[in-house]
């Protein structure tokens, strides 16, 4: 099912992706009309992973669907995993970007159950239509509420505040913001002969909190709306009319997101996204394709894992799907957001497939999710993980089984003894679930039988690793303690190979046994673990030390800080020297931010302090980090700056960047104040510090 470039499913894209020097492929069924695959690449450029999930949808079993996460517009967001598991999804995959650290809505259109929950943007959207068929689309939206002789056009659906005309919300959207200066009306059904323009009776008009309740349908009058002539009263009969061009009467589901990457097999450089400034750097990817065959296809690319997989950039990710068979493709939101989920054989429900570059799932505002109306039926095979072996020899392997119907639905554990047919490549197996494979070099596929069901699972014995990988990364224990380390070895196609007990350990100022227990002193240990004709050495830093941070030095005049504000050219001023940086605002004429801007590289901190000579005024300060692929993250050294003394604030570094870690600006803002500040002041900020994994230097 899925499409490759070069028989036996190896992947070697064209140029301008970097080449590929080596490359690996596991794939297996999800469900009738679904699979999954992943490939693992070794390019000049450095490694790369990606999960594929590839959907028939002319599979009369099979349903594509959106969702939207705990089915409300403004929400704290929901991961893709979480939506899989409770409408019994067999995959999925994030969708559009979305409005993150605020409303958590997303930005494009939004359709479910043939409904349109958000109002279109400018970029492409999926389309799946009534009957199964598969479009990439540009929508427009226009509409309108007639109050008697005042009609005002509806501009949004389910966009808060509204913009212009009327905002439309439906019981979709939740419960607005406290935003002064709009009129809500709530709207009761109004009964209409068929085919005439929806009607509705006004059941409520507020000016304020708290609102209509969620669950009818609203209309929010901003002063633009308002303007067109009198808000309908309570008791008066509006018109409500909306659709989009092209319309929505065949649409079962459409989700945005963009820009759009390929159309007829044609490369589109499309600048319609929020990061098309950065499309020349290697992200995380997340996609969704039509193929040749006219499959639909889920793609995500890991990335900031510079281990594992370095990402890809636009042109990359473009060559990658043309490879994969694509003729049409667009993106969904990427870097963190990128997660596809598929129900792994054997298993009940849907999990992750690839490596979230945050470390954990990012919760996000809607997915696009594959699901299997095929039946539950009687057992009829073993699935056995891992599903393929490749190994050391001699290593030791744990295995787990468990067996599916014909529908590749998960059915349970098997129980009972194993059997297993002789074969070169397989020394033991017994009751303990562990296989000892063979001392010698080759390759067979081993059939075993567990439970009265059976399965052939292709184990592979190589002389040598190409490389090992010591874990956990990033690991800092404290001094005189215990850790557990790991070794993660792949061969020379960079597929993980089994070493279990074959992983010789040593270290320098620690102590560490056999099993890679590290027990360690009060200096940095340097551990080395050695398998298969290949060894790795990390040092890993105990404890944690304190060093300066020549932020503000005076030696360097004029030393490249620079003063915005937020609009720009506001009022207010920065100084830097003496090893102090004073910045002045005044939010008094509708500035809302003034920043001190320059990248200043710090390495890898845990954590950022400096001395803070307040003013009293209630401000926030804080500062922006950036790290090796250009990620961003805003840390707040205080939300409100309310006192006139001197104090030393911290801040820790979110573990999700990459180092080296940079920071780009510091600033002070007054829009987390609520209501928004409205005053100037003066802050000094010296003698600013980085916690530092590890011993200090002598």
């Amino acid at each position: 099912m899925l499409g490759v470039a070069t028989p036996g499913g190896a992947l070697a894209p064209g140029a301008p992706f970097p080449a590929v020097l080596a490359s690996s492929i596991e794939r297996e069924a999800v469900a009738p009309g679904v699979s999954r695959a992943t490939y693992r690449l070794v390019t000049i450029a450095g490694p790369l992973v990606v999960s594929v999930v590839v959907v028939d949808p002319r599979e009369p079993t099979v349903r594509l669907g959106t969702m939207l996460a705990h089915d409300r517009i403004t929400s704290k967001d929901e991961a893709v995993s979480s939506m899989a598991h409770r409408t019994g999804a067999v995959a999925g995959i994030n969708g559009d970007y979305f409005d993150i650290n605020g409303s958590g809505a997303p930005l494009g259109v939004l359709v479910r159950n043939g409904n349109l929950d958000r109002t279109p943007s400018s970029r492409v959207a999926l389309t799946i239509a009534r009957d199964g068929a598969v479009r990439f689309e540009t929508y427009r939206f226009a509409g309108s509420a007639a109050d008697g002789a005042v009609s005002v056009p509806i501009t949004s659906v389910n966009e808060w505040p509204p913009q212009n005309g009327i905002a439309l919300l439906t019981p979709a959207f939740g419960t607005p913001a406290g935003t002064p200066g709009i009129t809500l009306v709530g709207l009761e059904p109004f009964a209409r002969d068929r085919g005439d323009t929806p009607r509705y009776r006004v059941a409520s008009v507020t000016v304020a909190p708290p609102w209509p309740p969620a669950g009818s349908l609203r209309l929010a009058y901003g002063s633009a709306a308002q303007g067109f002539g009198p808000v309908p009263d309570v008791g008066d009969v509006v018109t409500v009319a909306y659709d989009t061009d092209p319309p929505l009467a065949d649409v079962a589901s459409a989700i945005g997101g963009g820009p759009e990457l390929l159309r007829n097999g044609v490369a589109i450089d499309d600048p319609g996204s929020p990061n098309y400034a950065e499309r020349d750097r290697r992200i995380p990817a997340s996609a969704v394709a039509r193929l040749a065959d006219g499959m639909l296809a889920l793609v995500v690319v890991d990335g900031r894992h510079p281990v594992t997989s370095i990402g890809v950039n636009r042109a990359e990710l473009v060559a990658l799907l043309r490879a994969l068979g694509a003729t049409d493709a667009m993106l969904f939101d990427s870097g963190g957001s990128a997660t596809l989920v598929a129900r792994v054989l054997g298993e009940p429900d849907a999990s992750v497939l690839n490596e979230p570059s945050d470390g954990v799932e990012r919760p996000v505002a809607d997915g696009l999710f594959v699901y299997s109306d095929a039946p539950i039926g009687p057992p009829a095979r073993l699935v056995v993980r891992p599903s393929r072996i490749v190994a050391l020899p001699g290593a030791r392997i744990a295995l787990r089984a468990r067996v599916v119907d014909a529908n590749d639905h998960g059915l349970g554990e098997a129980r009972g003894a194993w059997r297993v047919a002789p074969s070169p490549v397989v020394d033991t197996l017994g009751d303990d679930d562990v296989l000892h494979v063979a001392q010698a070099t080759g390759s067979a596929r081993v059939h075993v039988t567990r439970g009265g069901v059976a399965a052939d699972l292709p184990v592979e014995i190589v002389d040598r690793a190409a490389r090992i990988v010591i874990g956990p990364l990033r690991a800092n224990p404290d001094p005189h303690a215990t850790i557990s380390l790991n070794a993660t070895a792949f061969d020379a196609q960079d597929r993980p190979l089994a070493v279990d007990g074959l992983v010789r350990w040593s270290a320098k100022n620690a102590a560490i046994d056999p099993s890679g227990r590290l027990v360690t002193s009060d200096r940095n240990a340097v551990v080395t673990a050695t398998a298969g004709g290949t060894n790795a050495t990390l040092t890993i830093p105990v404890g944690r030390h304190t060093a300066p941070l020549a932020l503000f030095d005076v030696v360097a005049v004029h030393n490249g800080w620079t003063f915005v504000t937020t609009p720009a050219n506001g009022p207010g001023t920065m100084v830097v020297g003496e090893d102090r940086l004073t910045l002045t605002y005044d939010f008094r004429t509708g500035e809302r931010a003034a920043y001190a801007v320059k990248q200043i590289a710090i390495g890898d901190p845990l954590a950022l302090s400096c001395a803070i000579d307040g003013d009293g005024a209630g401000e926030a300060l804080r500062a922006t980090l950036v790290d090796r692929y250009g990620e961003r993250a805003i840390v707040t050294f205080a939300r409100s700056v309310d006192f006139n003394v001197t104090r030393r604030l911290s801040v820790a570094v979110p573990a999700a960047l990459a180092p080296p870690i940079a920071i780009r600006n510091f600033y002070a803002v007054g829009t987390l104040a609520n209501p928004p500040l409205s005053v100037a002041g003066t802050l000094s900020l010296h003698d600013c510090t980085a916690t530092l994994p590890g011993a200090q230097a002598p």
